[in-house]
């Protein structure tokens, strides 16, 4: 029988290339239980940590932010975000997430097509200057 229910504090925690001080559960995904067209993470970044300057080729990204305030950059420019805002990114778009101060930042983020499975999807780390829009 298929598994529809997932309890997120039974799944292995796992960082992503280019974070630090990130542990994301992969809540749906590729695999027999899973699904093959999306992938659904719960990612959390404490203060101190980011994820880097990074893209996905081929894969667009979206999350939404349960909990924490950071400064999301796109594309050189960027933007405080906090609890209830949702951000997407379409395929290939450079981004950064840093933490502001308090508690960590807590988002629920999708890939599709799933990021696990796709061969486009090689994060790759970005030269560009990052502008902070106020």
């Amino acid at each position: 029988m298929k598994r529809y229910i997932v309890h997120s504090y039974e799944l292995p925690v796992y960082t992503p290339p280019a974070h630090s001080q990130t542990t994301n559960r992969r809540l749906l995904g590729p695999g027999p239980f899973g699904s093959e067209r999306v992938e659904v993470v719960l990612g959390e970044i404490e203060y101190g940590g980011q994820a880097d300057p990074h893209s996905h080729s081929g894969v667009e990204q979206a999350f939404f932010v349960i909990q924490g305030k950071a400064v999301v950059e796109i594309e050189g420019q960027g933007e405080v975000v906090g609890p209830d805002d949702f951000i997407y990114l379409p395929p290939g778009a450079s981004h950064r997430v840093t933490p502001l101060e308090g508690p960590s930042l807590k988002l629920l983020i999708l890939y599709a097509p799933p990021l696990s499975s796709s061969p486009k999807s090689r994060q790759k780390k970005s030269q560009k200057g990052i502008r902070v829009k106020r």
